[in-house]
């Protein structure tokens, strides 16, 4: 209990360094009590939020200008989507006082305005079930113009630092995705300097593309005119420096270009497809230069980017990529220009699916269905990768292995036998049996703020949550991002997030792995030498991390640890504090999963790979281009 009540105590002493979000729209706020009329808008007991593609700022208030929007009991707020932002969203009530009756929530995704009576004091936190890490707040003043302190009953998280309740101040100032000011995001997520970057001793091979999301680029607008932010970064495995930057200010993406979330490479290795998760949009990118060749409307907010591996296949390179506001899966071709030409559900009704992956063999997808309806109870679809038809879809139950199954965001495979998929909601890695198509088990792989684990806590009681769970080339790991959703550092990594190393073997958890803010994306790229590096992103960050598995080659992985921290920044005119930051997807290349990879072996020799392909493929040792044999 001393040490819980030390935590408490480091939290509450925290906020006062990282309160500018807060005391910029209460002037002269204390950082320990908590908020009060004074220095409010004159008018508050209404407002209008917009929900935008700004990051840090997605539930924008129109008094405020931040996602804090402060009313009075009885007081009414709009929220509306409408051109702030380029897709459709959700409006989630979270969070509520415990004395509230007020249920928020909706179906399906939307592009209209919800408007919402608040009925008692207190904080509300409100989220989209599309794109999750979008929050806002409402604050609710009670009749002497305060707002009432966040009790362990509203956000169980609270309890686990041992006290009953914090300041609403306090709990405001330690939530990474509430940051909409360069001081905001300074003080609560982890911005690099030059003197934080380290490189792996042994180099990688090839390049590693990722997706710095929430970059500012000046002059990078929507059709309408509205900033939209988001970069890829290009970088040399070899050396771990940066290679070039690409945005939306080249032609053929202007105003097609809205926080590039995820990509993936054709066979050759000459073209990038980038999709827009805010958007609607797919790229087609020159790998060797960078220029963007063509953009195409897929639907409402793709997510990721899956080739067909089956050379034997008649849709052999076809793409998949899911919309996540909508209910299906596309098939994109490339064959003289980027084209649409299939579009199946993924599940029966409403699905919203988001990071799916293909058997290595091509013939089955696995799809998680975020939510499909009303609350946050999602599913897993088994689809037939060739037919598009759904081969089994399992459903939330509220007993048993499939009661995790909330808020299902990402997929990973090991060969073609067994799938993982990460659950936002329940802070667990679902074990997916492909040959019976059966969930065998449930992996927790988060923690409470005092180091507790274990599938009885929810993403309330931790705080953090399972994004990308992607498996080793050689089947042999897992590596789940672990993404935290506060400041607030706990055993046993000393972080708010981290990196879990799941042993296919046993399906346990083998290492824990400490992480920068926000992490969200994971994927495997090749080690000069032989085996792999795992290259992991964070959202709240400018750095990618290399962790190596196994350091020694015991053939072990409690050993796994982190060689490199690789700064993204490069001094990008007008970018700011945002410069490198916003890591989600990104794309390691070679392409060195089973299954693909050989596809790309295959051309080696045949005049379709650039000589600069040719060289990582030379670079490559036998069972990395082969790696189920």
């Amino acid at each position: 209990m001393k040490n819980q009540r030390h935590k408490a105590i480091a939290l509450v002493a925290a906020a006062g360094l990282v309160l500018s979000s807060i005391s910029a729209v209460l002037p002269g706020l204390p950082g320990q009590s908590d908020l009060h009329a004074e220095g409010l808008p004159a008018d508050s007991s209404g407002d209008t939020v917009h929900l935008t593609d700004q990051p840090g700022n997605w539930f924008r208030s129109h008094q405020t200008g931040t996602p804090l929007s402060v009313v009075e009991a009885g007081g009414r707020v709009n929220f509306h989507i409408g051109s702030q932002t380029d897709t459709k969203h959700t409006v989630t009530l979270l969070i509520r006082p415990p004395d509230s009756n007020l249920e928020v929530d909706q179906d399906d995704s939307i592009r209209s305005s919800v408007g919402v009576t608040f009925d008692r004091p207190g904080v509300y936190l409100f989220t989209c079930k599309v794109h999750p890490y979008m929050q806002g707040i409402v604050a609710v003043k009670d009749a002497q113009g305060n707002i009432p302190p966040v009790s362990k009953a509203q956000l169980p998280f609270i309890g686990y630092l041992g006290v009953d309740s914090l300041p609403a101040s306090t709990v405001l100032s330690v939530l990474t995705n509430v940051a909409a000011t360069d001081a905001d995001k300074r003080a609560k997520w982890n911005i690099f300097g030059p003197a934080g970057q380290f490189k792996p001793a042994v180099p990688g091979v090839g390049e590693v593309w990722v997706n710095t999301q929430f970059e500012t680029v000046p002059g990078q607008n929507d059709g309408d005119g509205v900033p939209k932010p988001g970069t890829i970064t290009v970088l040399d495995a070899s050396t771990f420096s940066i290679k070039r930057e690409i945005n939306g200010l080249d032609p053929e993406a202007a105003g097609r270009w809205n926080n590039p979330h995820n990509m993936w490479a054709d066979a050759s290795l000459s073209t990038i497809y980038n999709g827009n998760w805010f958007g609607k949009w797919l790229n087609k990118i020159d790998r060797a230069t960078g220029d963007v060749l063509e953009s195409i409307n897929l639907g409402e907010a793709p997510t990721h980017i899956v080739s067909n591996p089956n050379e034997a296949s008649p849709q052999s390179g076809w793409l998949t990529s899911p919309l996540s506001a909508e209910n299906d899966l596309l098939k994109i071709v490339d064959q003289g220009g980027l084209k649409v030409v299939e579009s199946d559900p993924t599940g029966a009704g409403l699905t919203h699916p988001h990071g799916h992956w293909h058997t290595s063999d091509g013939k089955k997808v696995v799809v998680p269905n975020v939510f499909k309806g009303v609350g946050v109870a999602g599913s897993i679809s088994i689809m037939d990768l060739e037919s598009g038809s759904v081969l089994k879809e399992i459903p939330f139950q509220p007993q048993g292995l499939a009661s995790a199954l909330l808020l299902p965001v990402a997929a990973g495979i090991k060969g073609s036998t067994k799938a993982y998929v990460s659950n936002i909601g329940s802070g667990q890695v679902s074990v997916v049996d492909l040959a019976s198509m059966s969930l065998v088990k449930n992996i927790p792989v988060t923690f409470t703020p005092n180091g507790q684990q274990g599938a009885q806590f929810s993403v309330f009681d931790t705080l953090q949550a399972p994004i990308q769970p992607p498996v080793s080339p050689d089947g042999r790991y897992v590596g789940v991002a672990v993404l935290g959703l506060t400041t607030v550092s706990r055993p046993p990594t000393g972080s708010a997030d981290h990196v879990a190393i799941i042993d296919t073997a046993t399906d346990t958890v083998v290492k824990f792995i400490a992480t920068p803010a926000g992490t969200h994306g994971a994927h495997w790229g090749a080690k000069k030498g032989g085996g792999y590096y795992l290259y992991v992103t964070s959202q709240h960050s400018n750095a990618l991390v290399v962790i190596d598995v196994d350091p020694n080659n015991d053939g072990r992985a409690d050993d796994a640890q982190m060689v490199g921290r690789i700064v993204l920044a490069n001094g990008s005119a007008g970018a700011g504090v945002t410069d490198g930051t916003g890591g989600q997807g990104l794309k390691p290349l070679p392409n060195v999963y089973d299954g693909w990879i050989q596809d790309t072996v295959a051309l080696s020799g045949t005049g379709r790979l650039s000589a600069e392909v040719e060289g990582w493929i030379k670079a490559l040792t036998s069972r990395q281009k082969n790696p189920s044999r």
